[in-house]
């Protein structure tokens, strides 16, 4: 009952002992990818949403999307004819916000693309794949700039650098300034004192037992 239990899940999301990826992480089941790809559709033009959308020139009011969709007013309903969309501003202000979603899925499939991926069966040029010695200088690229990535920039680096070893040891030396300059300067000074006393106590003891003598002696 165990067994056929684990096969059946082993079913529902795609994982197949027999598979050749034993060796690489195994890539998720199309059923699960589904709801990823469908986020990437809103992913893809989420920035068009705060674009401006002129739609009201001859009452001179600029709306975008996002505010058509939660001012709820009868005059977004029932428009004019005359009243003229813009959509050369529309487009020219959505082009740079929609590239930076482009430019990110680009990136992100460069590096993060598996040898094993599906497009090699679509005759697809797989970049981290070898193909050659000509190839050792940009995988050393990539390579770096994958480890700058999965390593959040080295950011963790530079703190521990900057501020915990600096704070480590400004704290080192406030502790040694402390134990070898301020208590040897306070311990110092006790101990001369307590010398300069027990000497000063000696020399007064032995001037006036002189000084009794010399008195005995003379009269």
């Amino acid at each position: 009952m165990v067994k056929k239990t684990a096969h059946s899940i082993q079913y529902l999301y795609g994982v197949n002992s027999d598979q050749k990826c034993l060796k690489e992480k195994c890539e998720s089941d199309n059923t699960i990818l589904f709801p990823m790809l469908v986020l990437v559709l809103f992913t893809l033009f989420i920035g068009a949403i705060g674009i401006p959308f002129n739609q009201f020139n001859q009452e001179e009011m600029n709306l975008d999307i996002l505010s058509k969709l939660l001012i709820p007013t009868l005059s977004l309903l029932h428009q004019n004819q005359n009243e003229s969309v813009d959509w050369y501003e529309f487009v020219t202000n959505s082009t740079f916000s929609v590239s930076i979603a482009y430019l990110g899925i680009f990136i992100a499939s460069s590096l993060y693309k598996p040898i094993y991926s599906s497009l090699q069966n679509l005759k697809f040029l797989n970049l981290v794949a070898k193909k050659g010695p000509k190839r050792i200088l940009w995988d050393k690229i990539i390579n770096v700039i994958y480890d700058w990535s999965y390593n959040r920039g080295y950011i963790d680096v530079f703190y521990a650098i900057s501020l915990t070893e600096g704070i480590r040891r400004l704290a080192e030396l406030t502790s040694f300034f402390d134990r070898r300059v301020i208590d040897g300067i306070t311990n110092g000074v006790g101990f001369t004192s307590f010398f300069a006393g027990e000497g000063i106590k000696y020399v007064g003891g032995v001037a006036s037992l002189f000084i009794s003598y010399y008195i005995y002696f003379m009269y």
